[in-house]
C-alpha cells in the first residue's frame, strides 16, 4: 500500500525573508536588479537583505559594504556611510548581510582591494634566471583600492489605517483642491463623501498662501495657510493647529490618510521674501550667464508695450499676422539688441592689447614645440589649434559683451611666428585682424544658429498662444497684459530705502523644457534655455537657485526645510509637484528631513523624464514610492488594456513566488551572530511601482477627451489594476471639464448620498473591490475590439475577480464582436454590473456657485449568463454579457477554482523531506538524473521529449529542473515546457511512472512516487493554465528535498560548504549509479549495484561506461572527499580482480571482456589504493582485503563464466606487490583477441603492448611505441581519406611525465610502509635477478628526474639536462616525456606535468616548477580547462570536431582530440601544482603572520581560475563540467557535457584550496 503523508499544520506567522542579492565579478549590481525594491518593514514580517560574491571575484579581497542605512541603529544621515565586512560564509562564497527594519531609500556601494594586471601575468615573460616570476611576484604586488558606483535600494513604508496595514496596492486616493472645499471647519461632510465613496486617502493640492496669480503652485508664503480656508483674522498657529486637527479627523473618523503637494521649485512672482533675498532666485548678480537673455527678453516686454508705435495691429488672427509680426521681432528687437557682442572678440581691443605687448615684450617667443604643432597644420585644424592657443580653453557664457578675451602675449608670439623675424608691427597688426575675423568666425555662426532657435520658438509660441482656440491668450490683444511671449524673468521691488543693485532684482521665471534633460539645470550656466526661449514659462512663478548643497543659499535651504517639517508633521506623504525639474540634491535633502519626523513618509511624483532609466534615479534616490501614471493618456482600448498591464501584478499561475526561495540561514550581528533560520529568496527585477490615476486633477476628463460614458468603464479598468490608483475629485460626479485650479471659484457640492450621483454606487463598489484585492497579485488584461477584460487572482487560495469593461472611446458602438470568455475549471459568482449613461453631455449644473457633474444615469444590469460545459480540455464556464451591454458598461464577477485545495501550495511544500529520508545514494541517482541511455538500458524508457524543445538531458528531476531554473526566475510562462503542461498531464505521469518502474531496483522509490502521485492528483484537478506553476511548485520541491538528502548522506567535510561544492558533490550521485548492461563485476550481486560513468552522455553503458584511469583520477574527489568510502572501495576491489598482465584494465566492462591497453591506469589505481588508505576509517585494513581474480594466474585470459575465473585469491597487498614487480621484470604481451572485433581503427602492431624500466640510468616506467597511445591522450586516426587510420594523434612512447610521478608517488609510499612494517616487500627483481628495494628504486628516480626532463631557460645548460638544442621549441618548462621514439615530442608542452607536480613533489626544484607552472598558467589556460598543447606548436589544433570529414590529417575525424582542445580534468591538477609550489614561494620569502596575506592572495588567485567554472556548471544542462571545450571556452558538442574527472578533480582542488584557507583565517584570528 502506498504511504500516505500527513500535512502539518501551516505556521501563522511568515517566516524570517532574506532577500538576496548576487553581485557581479566587480561587486556591481546586475544591470536587471539596477532597482531593489524590499516590501515595507513593521507587522509580523521582518527581513534581511544579503549580498553575495563568488571567492575569487575581482571583488572578493578584503571586499566591504558601504551603506547608509544604519547599522548601528543610529538616526539616518544620507551621507554617513557604514561599513561591514564580507563574511567568510563558506569556502567560495562571501556574504554581507544585515536586518531591514526601517523604510526609505538606501545607498550602498563595494570596496576591495584590486591586483592590478600586468602584461607579463599573462605572458611567456620568463627567458633566463634573472627574471622575476610574475606569478610569484603578482601575490606580493600592491593592492590598489577599488570601489564600485553607488547603488541603491528602496524600502517601503508601513502604512497604517484604522490599526491595519494598508500595502501600497490598497491605496486608492483621490486628489482634492482645498480651496474647493470651504472652509476648513467645515470639511466634514465632504470628507464623509469620499470615505463613502471608498477612498482611504486624499491628496491636498497646496493649501499654502497663494501668490498674485492664485495659482495654488504659485505659493506666496510656504510657511502659511491660505487665508480662505479659515475664518478671517485667523492666526497662522491656529491654522496649523487646525490643520492637525482635521488630518486626525480625517484618519480616526473617516478613515482616510492625507497626502500633499509639496513645491519646491519655485515660489510666487511677488512672494514678499523675495524682496529681502533676491538671492533665492537666478538673477543676473550670480547667474550673469543670464544677461544676454534678460535683455532679450526685457526688448520684447518694451516691444509688446509700444506694438502700435511700430505700426503693427494688437490683434493677431492669422499666420500671416504672426509672420509680420516675427519681421517686426527681428527688425525692431534682435537686431538693435546687437546680441552678436556677447558672442565674439572685441577685434579692435583686441588689436590695441596685443600692439601694447608688441611693444613692450619685443622678445617674446612661442615655444619650439608649439611652433612645430602649429607648422603641421593647415586648414581648419589649424585655426582651430590657434583659438584654444589664443582664446584658451576656457569656458564661455553669454554673460557679457566682447566677453571673450584672447592671450595677448601668445598672441604677440604667434604674430612674431607668421610674419618673421623683423616683420614690422603694421603688418603684424593686419595678420591679427585677418586672423582674429577666422578666430570670430565660428562664433558668428553660434550666433547666427542662436537667433534662428529664437525666432523658431518665439513664432511657435505666438502661433500656438494667439491661434488656437485652447489658448489663454486666444483672441486678446497683445499689450502689457498679454504680451507678444511670457516674459522669462520677473523685477522684484525694493523695500522701502533699500539700495539693492539692479541686477540682483532680475530673476528668471520657472518653467519647463519639451524634452529636455531632467538632471540638467536649465537656468545653469551651460545652458542658453532661455535666451534661446526654450523655457515654457510659468510668468508666475520664479525659479529658485538652490546650488548643490546648503552652504550655497543657507537661508532658502532652512526656509524650506521648515515648510517640509511643517508638513511632514501632519500629512502620511507627499506628491512632489514638478518633480522631475527640482534639484535632487535639494529634495533628498528635504525628504531627508521630512522622515525624520515621519519614518513612513509616502512619497508619489509625476515624472515627465521621458526615460524609465532617468525615473529609475529620481525614485532610487528620492525614495519615491509610487510614480503617477495616468489613464487618460491611452487613446484607445488596446492602449488601455497595455497601460493596465504595465502598472503591476504577474500573470496568472506564476512561478516566480512560490519557486524561489530556500530554507537558509542568516547571521544577526545585532544579537551576537545569532542564527536565525529563514528562507533566502533572490531579489526579482522590478520596475518602480506606480499609482494609476483614472483621471488627474491636471487632465481633461473623459468627456472631452473620449466620452462621458467612459468614465466608469475607464475608472473599472484601473481599480483592478495591481498597484495603488488615484482619482480626482469630480470624476465621480462626471463633471463636464477639467476645472482651472487658478480661476474656477465654485466649491465641492455636499452630497448626502454622493453614491446616487454619477458613477457613485458603481466607482465605491470599484474602489471597496480594489482594497479587498490587493494581495491578488496575479493578473491577466484581454483586450478585444471596444473590450477590456482585467481578471485579479490570489496566488495562493486561488480566488479571483474579473472584470469586463465596453470602453466608450469616441465612435464606439453599442455590440462589437466579443468571444465569450471561456473560464477552464472556474466556477464564476456576478458580483454587479453597470452602465452609464449621460444624458446631457454638455455641460454639468453652474448655479449656485457649487460644483456639478453632468446629467446622467447609472443603470445596474443583469448578471451575465454562466454556461458550463466540458470540453478536451475539461469543465470550462463560459461568460455572456448581459443585454444592453453597451459602451460605458461594467460587469465584474468573481471567480473560484472548481475542486480546488486552498492550501494546495503548503501541501505541495510539506512532507518531501520525508518521502526521500530512506533514499540511498543510488536512489537519489534515479530520482535526479539518468541519461537516455543509462534509462534505455535499465527500464527500457527514454528521457522525456518536449515539444519545441527536445529530448530532456536527464530523465530525473534534474533534466525537468535544467529548464525550470531558468523559468522560474524569469516566469517564462510562454516557455515551450510550460506551453506542453498547459496540452495535458503527460509529464506528471511521466514523473510518477518511471519512480514506480526504478522501485523494482530500490523500494524506498516508492515512497517517492506515492508523494508525487498525492500531489499530481490535486494538481489534475486545476485549470491547464495553472498546470506549470504548480508543476514547477512540486518539482522544485522535491529536488530541492533530494538534494537536501544527496547532501546528507556524503559526510566528506568538502562537501558541505558551498553552493559550488555541493554542484560538484551531486556529480558524484550524477555518475554513479545501476545499469543492466554493466557493472563492477560479471554479475551483479544487486539490482542495486552502482558503477561510475567515466561521463555523459558518450560513457553511458556497456563497456564503453567504466574506466580505469577515468574512475582513478575521479576517485579522490567524487568517492573519498564526499565520504563515499564503501563506493570507493568497490571499485578499487573490482578494478583489482581484474589485474591482468599487471596492468589494471583500460575499460572494465564488468569484468567480462577488459581491456588492457592503458599504460597509465595501473598507476592512478595504486595512487587511489594510497589516497583511499590514508582518508578511509578503514586505512591500510583495506590491503589485507582478499580479492578473488578474474585471471587466475594474471595472465591467461579465461571466460568470464568459467570454472576457473575467480577461483583464485590475493589480498590488495599481493596485487600491488605483483603490479610493481611485473613492471620491474618488463610487460610484454599481445592483447587478447587483437584485431578488428577489438579495435577497427587500430593497426596490427598496435595491439603489442611493451612496458619496461629502465634500472641502468633513471628507474622511470616507459612504454609504448609509435603505433598506440597508452596515456590518456588516446586517439587513434580513423581517417583513411586523410591517410591517418591506426596512426595514434599522440602515442607518448617513452617515460610520460605523470606516470614518473605516480611511479614516484607510490614507491615512495611503498618505502615508507615497509620501512613501518606495514608492507610485507621490500623491493622488486629487476630484470637481471637482482633485488632493488623501494626506497632505492625511489631514490633514483628521485636523482634522475630533473637531469631528464627540466628544460632549462639558458642552453647553455642544454648538456647538464640532456636537452637536445636542436628540437627545443620552449624553454623552462619540464618535458612531456622522456625517450619518445620521436625526439621533438618529448619537448611539447602540455598540461600533465602538473600531475606529476601534485602526487610527487619532492620530484621537482621548486623554483623550476613555480617558472613552468607560470609557463603553462600564461600558454595553456584557457577559461575552462587547460589546452592540451601549446598553441605554437605546429600541430595545435584547438577545436574538436569528430565529424570532420576532411583529408587533412591535423583534424580528420577528430585527430586533434588532444592538440589543443582544453580538457578541464587537468585544471584541478594545475590548481593543486599551484597551490603547493606557492605556499612554498611564500613559505621560502615570508615567515609567520607575514605570511598570511601572501597565502590570502594565492587563495583568491586560485579561485580566481575558478569562477567561471561556477558560473559553467551552475547553467549546465547537464549540471556538470564537461570533458572538454573547443578554443578559449567555446562549446563542443563532440564532448561529453559531464565528465567524472573534470567534477573530481576541481573537487579535490576546492578541498586544498579550502584547507589553505581554514588555516590562514585560523592563523589571523589568533592574531
Amino acid at each position: 500500500m502506498a504511504p500516505r503523508f500527513l500535512t502539518p499544520a501551516q505556521p501563522d506567522t511568515p517566516s524570517f525573508m532574506v532577500w538576496n542579492l548576487d553581485l557581479n565579478e566587480d561587486g556591481t549590481t546586475p544591470h536587471d536588479k539596477s532597482f531593489i525594491r524590499l516590501p515595507s518593514v513593521g507587522g509580523t514580517q521582518s527581513c534581511a537583505i544579503r549580498f553575495r560574491l563568488l571567492i575569487g571575484s575581482t571583488a572578493s579581497i578584503d571586499a566591504a559594504l558601504h551603506t547608509n542605512y544604519p547599522l548601528d541603529g543610529s538616526p539616518y544621515v544620507r551621507t554617513k556611510f557604514h561599513s561591514k565586512k564580507f563574511n567568510f560564509s563558506n569556502q567560495t562564497e562571501l556574504i554581507c548581510e544585515f536586518r531591514i527594519k526601517r523604510p526609505g531609500p538606501y545607498q550602498y556601494y563595494v570596496t576591495y582591494k584590486s591586483i592590478d594586471a600586468d602584461a607579463d601575468d599573462r605572458s611567456d615573460s620568463i627567458v633566463s634566471k634573472s627574471d622575476v616570476n610574475p606569478t610569484v611576484e603578482r601575490i606580493y604586488r600592491a593592492f590598489k583600492h577599488k570601489r564600485t558606483p553607488t547603488a541603491y535600494f528602496l524600502v517601503d513604508p508601513q502604512l497604517t489605517l484604522g490599526g491595519q496595514p494598508l500595502p501600497l496596492d490598497g491605496i486608492v486616493l483621490q486628489s482634492v483642491s482645498p480651496k474647493w472645499l470651504g472652509k476648513m471647519n467645515r470639511w466634514g461632510a465632504q470628507l464623509a463623501v469620499s470615505s463613502k465613496m471608498g477612498y482611504n486617502m486624499l491628496h491636498f493640492i497646496p493649501m499654502q498662501q497663494r501668490g498674485g496669480s492664485d495659482s495654488p503652485y504659485s505659493l506666496y508664503s510656504q510657511l502659511e495657510l491660505s487665508d480662505d480656508l479659515f475664518d478671517p483674522d485667523t492666526a497662522a498657529d491656529e491654522k496649523d493647529q487646525r490643520l492637525r486637527e482635521t488630518l486626525l479627523e480625517m484618519t480616526h473618523k473617516h478613515r482616510l490618510l492625507g497626502v500633499t503637494d509639496m513645491v519646491w521649485n519655485h515660489t510666487a512672482y511677488n512672494s514678499d521674501w523675495l524682496r529681502d533675498h533676491p538671492e533665492a532666485g537666478f538673477n543676473l548678480e550670480n547667474s550673469p550667464h543670464l544677461r544676454s537673455a534678460y535683455e532679450l527678453d526685457a526688448a520684447l516686454v518694451r516691444f509688446s508695450r509700444e506694438l502700435a508705435n511700430y505700426g503693427f495691429d494688437r490683434m493677431v488672427g492669422s499666420v500671416e499676422d504672426v509672420d509680420r509680426l516675427l519681421d517686426g521681432v527681428d527688425q525692431f528687437v534682435i537686431q538693435p539688441l546687437r546680441l552678436w557682442e556677447f558672442y565674439v572678440i572685441d577685434v579692435d581691443a583686441a588689436v590695441d592689447a596685443v600692439g601694447s605687448e608688441w611693444d613692450v615684450a619685443a622678445e617674446a617667443e612661442m615655444s619650439e614645440a608649439d611652433r612645430q604643432t602649429m607648422d603641421s597644420l593647415s586648414g581648419d585644424l589649424r585655426n582651430e589649434w590657434l583659438r584654444s592657443y589664443i582664446v584658451g580653453d576656457h569656458s564661455h557664457t553669454l554673460s557679457t559683451r566682447f566677453g571673450r578675451t584672447i592671450d595677448a602675449g601668445r598672441t604677440a608670439a604667434t604674430l612674431r611666428v607668421l610674419v618673421g623675424k623683423g616683420g614690422d608691427k603694421r603688418e603684424a597688426m593686419a595678420r591679427l585682424r585677418e586672423l582674429l575675423d577666422l578666430l570670430n568666425l565660428p562664433y558668428y555662426r553660434e550666433y547666427d544658429a542662436d537667433v534662428k532657435t529664437i525666432r523658431r520658438n518665439i513664432y511657435e509660441r505666438v502661433r500656438y498662444e494667439r491661434l488656437d482656440r485652447g489658448s489663454w491668450k486666444y483672441g486678446k490683444p497683445i499689450g502689457d497684459d498679454y504680451k507678444i511671449v511670457d516674459p522669462l524673468f520677473t523685477t522684484v521691488e525694493p523695500r522701502d530705502g533699500a539700495d539693492v543693485p539692479d541686477d540682483r532684482r532680475h530673476l528668471a521665471n520657472n518653467g519647463w523644457i519639451w524634452g529636455g534633460n531632467p538632471l540638467d539645470n536649465f537656468a545653469g550656466p551651460q545652458s542658453k534655455a532661455y535666451l534661446q526661449r526654450e523655457v515654457i514659462v510659468w510668468g508666475d512663478c520664479v525659479k529658485l537657485n538652490y546650488g548643490a548643497s546648503p552652504e550655497h543659499n543657507p537661508w532658502l535651504w532652512e526656509y524650506m526645510r521648515q515648510y517640509t517639517l511643517k508638513m511632514a508633521r501632519v500629512f502620511h506623504g507627499f506628491r512632489i509637484d514638478n518633480c522631475h525639474s527640482t534639484p535632487i540634491e535639494l529634495a533628498e535633502y528635504l525628504l531627508d528631513e521630512a522622515r525624520k519626523v515621519n519614518p513612513n513618509l509616502y512619497v508619489i511624483a509625476e515624472l515627465f523624464t521621458g526615460s524609465e532609466d532617468t525615473d529609475r534615479i529620481f525614485v532610487q534616490r528620492l525614495g519615491i514610492n509610487s510614480l503617477i501614471r495616468e489613464a487618460m493618456q491611452a487613446w484607445d482600448p488596446h492602449e488601455m488594456s497595455r497601460l493596465a498591464h504595465r502598472h503591476g501584478g504577474r500573470p496568472i499561475g506564476s512561478l516566480a513566488v512560490d519557486c524561489l526561495g530556500e530554507p537558509g540561514v542568516f547571521t544577526d550581528d545585532e544579537h551576537g551572530g545569532a542564527r536565525i533560520d529563514g528562507i533566502v529568496a533572490p531579489l526579482s527585477a522590478s520596475l518602480p511601482h506606480a499609482i494609476f490615476f483614472d483621471c488627474t486633477h491636471d487632465n481633461e476628463v473623459p468627456a472631452q477627451k473620449r466620452t462621458a460614458e467612459d468614465a466608469l468603464p475607464n475608472a473599472a479598468i484601473v481599480s483592478l489594476t495591481a498597484c495603488a490608483t488615484g482619482s480626482n475629485r469630480g470624476y465621480d460626479e462626471l463633471y463636464p471639464e477639467l476645472l482651472n485650479v487658478v480661476h474656477e471659484s465654485r466649491r465641492y457640492a455636499a452630497l448626502d448620498d454622493p453614491l446616487s450621483v454619477g458613477l457613485g454606487e458603481a466607482k465605491a463598489r470599484l474602489n471597496a473591490l480594489h482594497r479587498e484585492i490587493a494581495q491578488y497579485q496575479e493578473v491577466h488584461v484581454h483586450h478585444e475590439s471596444e473590450y477590456v477584460t482585467v481578471h485579479r487572482v490570489h496566488p495562493v487560495t486561488r480566488e479571483g475577480v474579473l472584470m469586463i469593461a465596453h470602453c466608450a472611446f469616441k465612435g464606439a458602438t453599442e455590440s462589437p464582436w466579443f468571444d465569450s470568455p471561456r473560464l477552464y475549471g472556474t466556477a464564476v459568482m456576478p458580483e454587479f454590473a453597470y452602465r452609464l449613461r449621460a444624458t446631457n453631455a454638455s455641460e454639468g449644473d453652474k448655479d449656485g456657485g457649487t460644483l456639478h457633474g453632468l446629467a446622467s444615469r447609472l443603470e445596474r444590469l443583469d448578471n451575465p449568463e454562466t454556461h458550463q460545459h466540458v470540453d478536451s480540455h475539461g469543465m470550462f464556464t463560459e461568460l455572456r454579457l448581459p443585454a444592453g451591454f453597451g459602451p460605458g458598461s461594467v460587469l465584474v464577477v468573481r471567480t473560484r477554482l472548481v475542486d480546488f485545495k486552498p492550501n494546495l501550495d503548503w501541501k505541495i511544500r510539506t512532507s518531501a523531506d520525508e518521502a526521500v529520508s530512506r533514499l540511498s545514494l543510488g536512489a537519489l541517482n534515479a530520482a535526479l538524473y539518468r541519461c537516455d541511455a543509462e534509462e534505455r538500458d535499465t527500464i527500457g524508457e527514454g528521457a522525456y521529449d518536449v515539444p519545441g524543445l527536445g529530448p530532456l538531458a536527464y530523465c530525473g528531476l534534474q533534466g525537468w529542473y535544467t529548464h525550470l531554473r531558468h523559468i522560474i526566475p524569469n516566469n517564462d510562462l510562454g516557455h515551450p515546457l510550460c506551453a506542453h503542461l498547459r496540452q495535458g498531464n503527460w509529464a506528471l505521469d511521466y514523473i510518477a511512472q518511471r519512480l514506480h518502474r526504478y522501485s523494482e531496483y530500490y523500494p524506498e522509490i516508492a515512497a517517492l512516487a506515492a508523494w508525487f502521485e498525492e500531489r499530481w492528483g490535486l494538481v489534475k484537478r486545476v485549470p491547464n493554465f495553472m498546470v506549470p506553476r504548480y508543476f514547477a511548485l512540486t518539482v522544485h520541491t522535491a529536488y530541492q528535498a533530494l538534494v537536501r538528502q544527496a547532501l546528507a548522506l556524503m559526510p566528506g567535510k568538502v562537501v558541505n560548504s558551498s553552493r559550488f561544492t555541493h554542484q560538484l558533490a551531486l556529480t558524484s550521485v550524477q555518475l554513479l549509479g545501476h545499469v543492466n548492461s554493466t557493472g563492477l563485476r560479471p554479475i551483479s550481486e544487486s539490482k542495486a549495484d552502482c558503477s561510475m560513468s567515466a561521463g555523459l552522455v558518450h560513457f553511458s553503458t556497456h563497456h564503453m561506461r567504466c574506466w580505469g584511469r577515468d574512475v582513478f583520477i575521479s576517485l579522490e574527489g567524487l568517492l573519498l572527499a564526499t565520504g563515499r568510502y564503501d563506493d570507493a572501495r568497490e571499485h578499487i576491489l573490482a578494478f583489482g580482480s581484474t589485474l591482468k598482465h599487471g596492468l589494471i584494465p583500460n575499460l572494465l566492462d564488468g569484468g567480462r571482456f577488459p581491456r588492457y591497453n592503458a599504460r597509465d591506469a595501473t598507476w592512478f589505481w595504486l595512487q587511489a589504493v594510497q589516497e583511499y588508505c590514508e582518508t578511509a576509517p578503514e586505512g591500510l585494513s583495506l590491503l589485507q582485503t582478499s580479492v578473488a581474480r578474474r585471471f587466475p594466474d594474471g595472465e591467461t585470459f579465461v571466460p568470464w563464466d568459467s570454472d576457473e575465473a575467480f577461483s583464485k585469491s590475493s589480498t590488495v597487498a599481493e596485487l600491488i606487490q605483483e603490479i610493481m614487480q611485473r613492471h620491474a621484470r618488463g610487460i610484454s604481451f599481445r592483447e587478447w583477441n587483437a584485431g578488428p572485433s577489438l579495435d577497427s581503427q587500430m593497426s596490427d602492431r598496435g595491439f603489442d603492448i611493451d612496458i619496461a624500466v629502465d634500472f641502468g640510468t633513471t628507474g622511470f616506467v616507459s612504454g609504448g611505441s609509435q603505433w598506440n597511445c597508452g596515456t590518456w591522450m588516446d586517439k587513434m586516426g580513423s581517417s583513411e581519406k586523410a591517410g591517418i587510420r591506426g596512426v595514434p594523434a599522440t602515442p607518448r612512447d617513452g617515460a610520460d611525465v605523470e606516470i614518473v610521478g605516480l611511479q614516484k608517488s607510490a614507491l615512495r609510499w611503498l618505502a615508507e610502509l615497509h620501512k613501518k612494517g606495514l608492507f610485507a616487500n621490500s623491493g622488486v627483481q629487476k630484470p637481471d635477478g637482482s633485488e632493488i628495494s623501494y626506497a632505492e628504486w625511489n631514490d633514483l628516480v628521485q636523482s634522475s628526474f630533473e637531469k631528464r626532463f627540466w628544460v632549462p631557460l639558458d642552453a647553455a645548460e642544454d648538456d647538464e639536462y640532456h636537452v637536445n638544442s636542436a628540437v627545443v621549441n620552449r624553454r623552462g618548462i619540464y618535458r612531456d616525456t622522456y625517450g619518445s621514439a620521436t625526439e621533438w615530442a618529448d619537448y611539447q608542452l602540455r598540461p600533465n606535468v602538473p600531475i606529476a607536480m601534485v602526487v610527487a613533489p619532492e620530484l621537482f626544484d621548486a623554483e623550476h616548477a613555480l617558472v613552468c607552472l607560470h609557463k603553462i598558467s600564461a600558454i595553456l589556460a584557457g577559461p575552462l580547462g587547460m589546452r592540451t598543447l601549446d598553441p605554437s606548436d605546429m600541430r595545435y589544433r584547438p577545436n574538436y570536431d569528430n565529424s570532420n570529414d576532411s583529408n587533412d590529417p591535423l583534424v580528420a575525424h577528430g585527430i586533434n582530440y588532444h592538440q589543443g582542445p582544453e580538457w578541464l580534468w587537468v585544471t584541478g591538477y594545475y590548481l593543486r601544482a599551484q597551490l603547493k609550489f606557492m605556499r612554498i614561494a611564500v613559505g621560502k620569502r615570508s615567515a609567520g603572520k607575514d605570511a598570511l596575506s601572501p597565502l590570502r592572495t594565492v587563495y583568491h588567485e586560485l579561485h580566481a581560475h575558478m569562477v567561471s567554472l561556477k558560473h559553467h556548471i551552475s547553467s549546465s544542462e547537464f549540471a556538470g563540467l564537461p570533458e572538454l571545450t573547443n578554443l578559449n571556452g567555446a562549446y563542443c558538442r563532440d564532448s561529453c557535457q559531464t565528465q567524472a574527472w573534470s567534477s573530481g578533480c576541481l573537487l579535490m582542488a576546492l578541498h586544498e584550496m579550502i584547507q589553505l584557507e581554514n588555516n590562514v583565517h585560523e592563523a589571523l584570528l589568533s592574531l
